[in-house]
């Protein structure tokens, strides 16, 4: 049976294959510590997360981090673990057990939960994906009046306009879609994300700058949006659009 993973990219967040599950750690990394917590994480504690996958414990590890700066506090690194499902949530040794992983290396000699801030997390589940490799992901961060109808126009109108492009070859390589499980309630920051996939930083800039809406544009939405009711379902637009690059994913 072929192995399903799950990123975001995401999201989301490998490339090629995704899970069902998948608990994402926001990190707040000073600039002056930024080389070494990226030394760390992916010379010491992926090899700690490869121990955990191959005994089944973790389904994939990856390490993104945010393109530009939008509040000094606000984080910049984000890590995508991703499950099975949600009893393989349960074991939660899945660190402590494969130390060992790090050879001679002490746990307290590459640890960097010192230097940097875990600012939120979040538990998703993955609603739907088109599958593709990509190296840069925009995510975008919703808040819908009716989740229901968000999901389910993503679904039908908007994973066909994305697929169709995609196979067009207009820069996009790979699209998702995930609900909150955790946290939930009124006062939460967002309850879905999708994300787009892009193996370019122009392809990602190009999907994200301003087009106006008048038939002599060149903007390729106009017609989907004249299908859609996402003003009605989406009516503040989404609560952040942030652009992420992959800087390591081990399966």
């Amino acid at each position: 049976m072929k192995k399903i993973n799950f990123l975001l990219l995401a999201l989301l967040f490998t490339s090629l294959s995704f899970s069902q599950i998948a608990y994402l750690q926001y990190r707040q990394v000073p600039q002056n510590e930024d080389s070494k917590f990226v030394e760390r994480e992916t010379k010491y504690w992926s090899k700690v997360a490869k121990a955990a996958i191959d005994k089944g414990q973790l389904n994939g590890w990856t390490l993104w981090r945010k393109i530009g700066v939008t509040k000094t506090d606000a984080p910049n690194y984000v890590f995508v673990n991703s499950y099975n499902n949600l009893k393989q949530l349960d074991d939660n040794n899945a660190w402590s057990d494969n130390l060992s992983a790090l050879g001679s290396v002490k746990p307290n000699e590459v640890e960097t939960n010192s230097f940097t801030t875990l600012t939120f997390d979040y538990y998703i589940q993955l609603e739907d994906f088109i599958e593709g490799e990509y190296k840069y992901c925009i995510v975008n961060y919703a808040k819908p009046s009716d989740l229901v109808a968000f999901i389910e126009e993503n679904k039908t109108l908007w994973k066909p306009f994305h697929s169709s492009n995609i196979k067009n070859g207009n820069g996009m390589t790979a699209w998702g879609m995930a609900s909150v499980i955790y946290p939930a309630g009124n006062l939460d920051r967002f309850t879905v994300i999708t994300w787009d996939g892009f193996n370019k930083l122009s392809d990602a800039m190009e999907n994200l700058r301003f087009r106006t809406m008048d038939g002599n544009s060149d903007n390729p939405w106009a017609d989907i949006l004249s299908k859609s009711k996402m003003n009605e379902i989406l009516p503040n637009g989404f609560e952040y659009r942030i652009l992420y690059e992959r800087v390591m994913t081990v399966e």
